[in-house]
C-alpha cells in the first residue's frame, strides 16, 4: 500500500477537500499513475451533488494526465515511466467503439 493524495468528497454537495489516502497496490490489469494534472468537469459536479446515486465518500476528477509508475502484471502495453492521458474506458471492438464513438462503448456503457 501507499499513500496518495486525492480531492475527495464526504457528503452529498459537500465541500471538496484534499485528503490523504491509503492506495492498494495495482491488480494484474490496472495501471498505477502518478497525475500531474487533472480537471474537474461537469460529471464531478454531478457525482458531488448526487444527482445519480454514487457511494460516499467518493474521490474525484477522472480527467488528468501524468507518468505510469507500476503496471499489473497482465499489462502489456505500458511501461513504468510513459506518460499517458485518463480518459474513458473502451474495448476497441464494439462497433461505437470501431466507428470513433469512444464514450458510447458498449462495454464501458454496462
Amino acid at each position: 500500500m501507499r499513500q496518495i493524495k486525492a480531492a475527495t468528497i464526504r457528503q452529498k454537495g459537500g465541500p471538496f477537500q484534499i485528503e490523504n489516502l491509503m492506495l492498494d497496490e495495482p491488480r494484474p490489469d490496472e495501471v498505477l499513475v502518478r497525475v500531474m494534472a487533472t480537471g474537474m468537469c461537469h460529471t464531478d459536479m454531478v457525482a458531488r451533488d448526487h444527482l445519480y446515486e454514487v457511494p460516499m465518500p467518493i474521490v474525484l476528477g477522472h480527467e488528468g494526465a501524468g507518468v505510469v509508475e507500476q503496471v499489473g502484471d497482465s499489462v502489456k502495453k505500458l511501461v513504468p515511466g510513459d506518460h499517458v492521458v485518463l480518459t474513458y474506458m473502451w474495448c476497441g471492438h464494439c462497433k461505437p467503439c470501431l466507428r470513433g464513438d469512444l464514450t458510447y462503448c458498449e462495454i464501458s456503457m454496462r
